[in-house]
């Protein structure tokens, strides 16, 4: 531990240093820039801090992470920016109604009618249903403010201030520090001084055994997400005067800097966090005031928070084997068998042809786009679905793929370079898999998070990827057919998606699929009966991975010309959305999540309401809390309501009997028995009550009660 730890450290300092020295713009390094840096710096660490202990306090009180938390603070930005300037409120009242009013009223609401149902779900429900309502936050700012529109947000008393040294710090900046050590100190003794802030960090260890203490754990919260989202407004607010207010921009993707400054803290210890957030702003501004970037690494900057959140969760210790939850009960799964996948496919197939005939080319092409993606979404499925290990970086492992296909013979449409796109993946995602050996959960879900990010901004702008320009390919020549035409390659990716989905379900029924379901299970377990945890980990990841790169080829051929802004992070976490909404452990899941964005998109041009086009917006947000309902996915309790019609499924037809005979049983009494009592049942009830021959039974019934 302590020698990997080092050799951590070691690669950071390098790495550092090698990035300071190749891009060191000649600044001169004395006590004056020092302390113009530490000004610029302490500002933007107070932006940092109050987005960050919003996380924290609202994961150590419901043990839930929120990955809304950037929207919900450039959310209520545009409140604010709605407040003062467009209905010219005082800035101390439209302050107030946002920070007090607004905000808490969000975090309420949010606790009562989502989080709290929550309570005891997976993690990749709990992620996903957070992810949902980012997207729900996003799409709601867009319809309620035109985005072809400049929305500026005026500072705190202007560009007035006064000077340190050469450096003018703004009254807004001096603001942003002095409240975020005044709220610092002010949580701090809250949570660890009051009998309620105790209560919360008691809740989310055992919420039943805080509740015997007297913890009110609903009150408790409901608090706790009304102050997360009172702190999310602060950072918006501060951040927006100084990054803008786009709603894809810094507001909403200030949540990946919160990430690694709570990380620092172990998303637990709030002073450890501020720490964290101080260090990240002294590294942006180091980055800005002494380092010039371009070329290759113009956006390195960019991808520092994330950088640090890597390397952050590297050094964290080791987790332990993973046991089995014993207050989840879980469903026993029914596997598809290959047969019933082949004639799935060929049903899928046969519709998509169909139908083709009667699409516009641009709907054509959206069923192309929607096929790439469910075949994306697949290379989750053993990954997530089956062995419980949380990616969130399909699409990174996509663009690469279609970075390969575009270098290794893609430009003239080869269909090796199909494979070699796939098997150049595959170690990648052997590399991605050593963080999984040391990370489980959340912190291996943050991870691949930053890992994804990292390739946005840092892989695709490297002269041997994609650099500073496009690359134009061909799509597939494959036994003398040229798949140039929409409709042809519709239906090539969609006999390319049914192919590959009857392998994942031969996988799935053979003993390699096992042992990745084992590992979801109980790791602990697998480990007892001789699995090799290692192994499997690293096979599932390089599955997933090959798989993934495999897709991205033929993305790279939907598009025609590569570009790194086809595969970002926030557009993968969409795709992990739609495949947990549909079924995660699915082959059906994978095709519903290539559907989902489709379907929303065929509405609203079809369908010119008012109503639709907000559902456009709000649908992920509430297909997520779908999630809660029905956490095996939609198109399980599809397959559950159908599959009693299928000529073959003789096992749904006798349970779809057996429980309608089991409901049309009448009950007696109000015990709710199937059934009258009987001779036995009525002895063993008495010897349960220590009735005998010499105790008349109604005193022992008294006597026991």
């Amino acid at each position: 531990m302590r020698r990997s730890n080092l050799a951590v450290w070691l690669a950071t300092l390098a790495f550092v240093v090698g990035v300071s020295k190749v891009a060191w713009a000649g600044n001169p390094v004395n006590g004056t820039s020092l302390l113009n840096l530490l000004v610029f710096a302490l500002p933007l660490a107070g932006i940092y801090a109050l987005s960050a202990a919003g996380l924290v306090v609202v994961y150590t009180t419901t043990g839930i992470f929120n990955f809304a938390q950037g929207a919900i603070g450039m959310l209520l930005a545009y409140f604010y920016w709605e407040l003062r300037v467009k209905r010219g409120l005082p800035t101390w009242l439209a302050l107030v109604l946002t920070v007090l009013v607004a905000a808490p009223l969000i975090g309420v609401t949010l606790d009562r009618l989502i989080m709290r149902h929550l309570q005891g779900k997976s993690l990749v429900a709990q992620l996903t249903v957070t992810i949902g309502l980012m997207f729900a936050f996003i799409g709601l700012a867009n319809m309620i403010w035109d985005q072809n529109l400049g929305y500026v947000l005026p500072s705190f008393f202007g560009d007035r201030g006064f000077h340190i040294g050469d450096v003018v710090m703004t009254w807004h900046r001096f603001i942003t520090l002095t409240l975020t050590v005044v709220l610092a100190v002010g949580l701090r003794a809250f949570l660890f001084g009051t009998r309620s802030g105790i209560a919360m960090r008691a809740v989310v260890d055992n919420r039943s055994l805080a509740g015997l203490s007297g913890a009110r754990s609903e009150f408790l919260s409901s608090f706790a997400w009304a102050l997360g989202c009172a702190l999310a407004a602060l950072a918006g607010i501060f951040l927006a005067p100084e990054s803008g207010m786009a709603t894809g921009g810094p507001l909403t993707l200030l949540i990946i800097t919160a990430f690694a400054a709570a990380v620092v803290g172990r998303l637990r210890s709030l002073p450890m966090t501020y720490v964290g957030a101080l260090l990240l702003a002294l590294a942006v501004e180091w980055s800005q005031l002494f380092l010039q970037f371009g070329g290759r690494w113009g956006q390195l900057p960019l991808a520092l928070p994330t950088v640090m959140l890597f390397i952050v969760l590297l050094l964290l210790p080791s987790a332990r084997l993973q046991f089995a939850r014993i207050n989840v009960v879980r469903h026993s799964e029914r596997v598809s068998s290959v047969r019933d996948t082949v004639v799935g496919m060929a049903v899928l197939l046969a519709t998509i042809a169909a139908i083709s005939t009667f699409l516009s080319p641009t709907n054509m092409n959206r069923f192309a786009l929607g096929m790439c993606t469910a075949l994306v979404a697949l290379s989750l499925v053993p990954l997530i679905g089956w062995a419980g290990q949380v990616s969130l970086a399909p699409l990174a492992f996509a663009g690469i793929g279609a970075v390969a296909y575009t270098r290794l013979g893609g430009m003239h449409g080869h269909w090796y370079a199909v494979v070699l796109a796939a098997l150049l993946v595959v170690p990648v995602g052997a590399l991605l898999a050593l963080p999984a050996m040391r990370l489980q959960g959340l912190y291996l879900a943050l991870a691949t998070m930053a890992f994804a990010s990292m390739v946005e901004f840092v892989f695709f702008t490297q002269p041997w990827a994609l650099g500073t320009q496009d690359r134009k390919v061909q799509r597939l020549h494959l036994f003398g057919a040229h798949f140039a035409s929409t409709r042809s390659f519709l239906l090539l990716v969609t006999a390319v998606f049914g192919l590959t989905g009857i392998g994942v379900v031969a996988l799935r029924r053979s003993a390699l699929g096992r042992r990745f379901v084992a590992l979801r299970d109980s790791e602990a377990a697998s480990a007892t009966v001789g699995v090799n945890i290692l192994e499997t980990k690293v096979l599932v990841f390089m599955l997933s991975a090959g798989m993934a790169g495999f897709a991205g080829a033929f993305m790279a051929q939907y598009y025609e010309t590569v570009s790194g802004g086809q595969f970002q992070m926030l557009a993968g976490l969409s795709i992990v959305l739609a495949l947990v909404i549909g079924g995660v452990a699915t082959v059906a899941g994978a095709l519903f999540a290539g559907m989902f964005g489709l379907g929303l998109v065929l509405v609203k041009d079809n369908w010119h309401l008012s109503l639709w086009k907000a559902l456009e917006y709000l649908a992920p947000g509430l297909a997520a809390i779908g999630i809660i309902q029905n956490p095996s996915g939609a198109v399980v309790a599809i397959g559950e309501g159908f599959a009693p019609l299928l000529p073959w499924r003789k096992d749904a037809r006798r349970d779809a009997d057996a429980l309608r005979e089991a409901n049309a049983e009448p009950e007696v009494g109000n015990l709710g028995l199937a059934r009258p009592f009987s001779e036995a049942d009525v002895l063993i009830v008495d010897r349960a009550l220590g009735i005998t021959n010499d105790v008349p039974r109604a005193t022992a019934r008294v006597g026991s009660a």
